[in-house]
């Protein structure tokens, strides 16, 4: 009988002290919860705490215009001379490339730099960076 009652004491103490020493534990319940913010909400990409070239791209995505264009490049069937190459927009120095082959639909990647006319081998086809 005493080691009973020794035992619904100790869990009694246990019971009162537990919800003071972790402050895991919200007041209103007994269930654990954590926060990620002072709001309680998850941060998003508009918080400003994007940097470098995903930060860039966001503040124009606010304007409306798209940085960085992913989608792959079809040209009219006429393009791809030397004369009258493929031309890639592109407002930095270089970038990387998607061509997509008509009749293959297989994207063909490759690095493409400002200058001259470049000549794609496994395409057979030249293009050119135009400026943005």
């Amino acid at each position: 009988f005493v080691n009973t009652l020794r035992l619904i004491m100790l869990a009694q103490t246990i019971q009162r002290t537990i919800p003071r020493t972790f402050s895991l534990f919200s007041p209103s319940s007994s269930v654990p919860s954590r926060f990620f913010s002072v709001d309680n909400l998850i941060p998003s990409d508009d918080d400003g705490r994007q940097t470098g070239r995903r930060g860039a791209e966001l503040e124009f995505e606010k304007k409306g215009i798209d940085l960085y264009n992913r989608d792959p490049i079809t040209p009219p069937s006429d393009q791809g001379s030397y004369s009258n190459p493929v031309l890639v927009p592109s407002g930095d120095g270089s970038r990387t490339v998607g061509f997509v082959d008509p009749q293959t639909h297989a994207i063909y990647w490759f690095n493409l730099a400002k200058g001259p006319v470049h000549y794609i081998k496994n395409l057979g086809l030249y293009f050119k960076m135009e400026e943005l």
